[in-house]
């Protein structure tokens, strides 16, 4: 049977599936390529060696369920948009109808809309996720208070999806089978935007930074900084504590809003050769452009996943056959970028943990010792309720991170290395 005999939504059909194979393999590809080198391998360690079975209990306890209500959340979210996309009620029917008579306000109002009802409906999963984490003495925010930054989050995710929304139905009218030029030039753009802006704009929001004061640690900071050759504009303290045990450190923003940012648990509960490995695993990051590596991924992916979303969009609007200027697109438009951003999340993901292991190592380099990243995970892992070696389709899928006992096995075999 020849091409056309076939019939024009086979051929649709069969160019969705090539983009979206095509999108995957050359995000596993850039993420090989990008940070190439694997972690070592976990069963050279035991975690009964580097932990009590009572803590082993606890954290396997707390993440068996923080895991299923976190995907709980995204089942949710993707049955939520399908029925907005596939099978709409007659409520669902008039209020597009009526958005459709003035397109683009109509396409913004949908945006935020759908924001909205994705963050109503997932509040269930985040409110036991946070029941559990004050149960598990993870959380330390009040109730009043961790509702107050769920409705600014829900604020800001409506205000982004209303722009977005806007900006969508404005390429999709007007460059037709050519949006996703435009439209990956535009995702990129963003993404560069919103890892410059981010630290300065929204996270003040909802936490306090203060340099650093001098002392002790700066001083390490500054010391570490200057024997790694890195230059680093400003360090951070945040008042972590307010809503958390959790230890933790970051490097986030580009050029002027480029930041080290530490937290106040991990100054005040980490020893002097386990903070000393925290901020050189962050300076790692500085000296490897860590943020840049990030946004080359992001640009080298976005235009096949742009490309696949158009497709995939422009199916689903034929089958439901609405408007397709129309801002009936915009429920399809967002469930294929969730769809696309949770598939390629999976590469990204392996690209993060990549990244993650060779800041490590590159912590034991600069430090010459092994003990304080030892004393880092251990104690990483017990305060923030981390479980050692989680089950490995979930760490493939949704890790971010090394598991806790590759992390220890790339400091053991660094310690057997250098005798440290």
């Amino acid at each position: 049977m020849d091409a056309e005999a076939k019939g024009p939504e086979h051929l649709k059909a069969a160019s969705l599936i090539a983009v979206g194979i095509s999108a995957l393999v050359i995000a596993f590809a850039a993420a090989l390529i990008i940070a190439p080198g694997s972690p070592p391998d976990a069963a050279s360690v035991t975690s009964s060696r580097f932990f009590d079975q009572a803590a082993i209990e606890r954290a396997g306890d707390y993440r068996s369920q923080v895991r299923l209500l976190g995907i709980g959340a995204i089942l949710i979210q993707f049955i939520l948009l399908s029925i907005l996309a596939f099978n709409r009620g007659s409520t669902i029917k008039r209020l597009l109808g009526r958005l459709e008579r003035r397109p683009y306000p109509g396409a913004a109002l949908a945006g935020a809309g759908i924001a909205l009802a994705v963050g109503l409906a997932q509040l269930p999963f985040a409110y036991l996720t946070f029941e559990q984490g004050r149960e598990f003495g993870l959380v330390t925010q009040q109730l009043g208070g961790w509702f107050g930054d769920r409705a600014a989050l829900t604020g800001i995710a409506c205000l982004l999806a209303a722009a977005g929304a806007l900006l969508a139905m404005l390429l999709w009218r007007k460059l037709g089978r050519r949006f996703w030029i435009a439209g990956s030039v535009l995702v990129a753009t963003w993404a560069v935007v919103v890892v410059w802006l981010w630290p300065v704009v929204v996270t003040p929001l909802f936490n306090d930074f203060e340099p650093l004061p001098e002392g002790g640690t700066r001083s390490e900071v500054l010391s570490l900084a200057a024997r790694a050759g890195v230059g680093v504009r400003e360090v951070y303290e945040v008042d972590a504590s307010r809503r958390s045990s959790a230890l933790n450190a970051y490097v986030n923003g580009i050029g002027p809003t480029k930041r080290v940012v530490l937290y106040d648990n991990s100054i005040d509960q980490l020893s002097d050769a386990e903070l000393s490995a925290l901020i050189a695993h962050e300076l790692g990051h500085v000296a490897a452009d860590d943020l840049y590596r990030g946004l080359g991924f992001a640009i080298l992916v976005i235009p096949l996943a742009v490309l696949f979303v158009q497709i995939s969009t422009a199916a689903l609007v034929r089958r439901r056959g609405d408007d397709p200027n129309g801002p009936g697109v915009i429920p399809a438009l967002a469930l294929t970028i969730a769809l696309a951003t949770l598939v390629l999340g999976v590469p990204g993901n392996l690209l993060s943990r990549k990244i993650e292991i060779k800041a490590d190592q590159y912590a034991l380099e600069l430090t010459g010792r092994a003990v304080g990243m030892v004393g880092l995970q251990s104690k990483l892992a017990r305060s923030n309720l981390s479980d050692p070696d989680p089950p490995g389709i979930y760490q493939f899928v949704f890790g971010t991170h090394p598991t806790t006992l590759e992390r220890l096995a790339l400091a053991e075999r660094f310690r057997r290395e250098e005798g440290s």
